[in-house]
């Protein structure tokens, strides 16, 4: 798995570390019961401090999507977030919220974000498909 961050996002280090990490979830290049890479390969990788990871797999860790063991590693988990599916579209709606005002800000046209969406969502699916 590799795992990169971009100095020039404006997002938190360890959040694009974390995104990259459901990104790979998501697609199926990792999979319940894997190790994740060790936090040092993963800084040296990615080129940041070993605090910012080891603060993106905490992050990961409250989620419920990784579970560390004392001397071994950490692991994804074997059961989804234990998030209801209320909850779960509480965030979505924030994050569309978000999206909303972004593309306001940018004067971006509702049906073109619509269809930027739609464009990622295929392309995610594209990548689950070839795993």
């Amino acid at each position: 798995m590799i795992i990169t961050v971009d100095p020039s996002n404006p997002k938190p280090t360890y959040l694009q570390i974390v995104d990259s990490i459901r990104r790979a979830i998501a697609t199926g290049a990792v999979k319940p019961g894997d190790q994740l890479p060790t936090i040092r390969d993963v800084a040296v990788q990615a080129r940041v401090n070993r605090n910012t990871v080891s603060r993106a797999y905490l992050e990961l860790e409250h989620m419920g999507l990784v579970r560390s063991r004392q001397g071994s590693g950490s692991f994804l988990t074997d059961n989804e977030p234990g998030l209801d599916q209320r909850e779960r579209l509480k965030i979505i709606k924030r994050i569309a919220d978000e999206l909303a005002l972004e593309a306001s800000h940018y004067k971006i046209p509702l049906e073109q974000v619509i269809a930027i969406v739609r464009d990622s969502a295929a392309e995610l699916n594209k990548e689950t498909e070839h795993e």
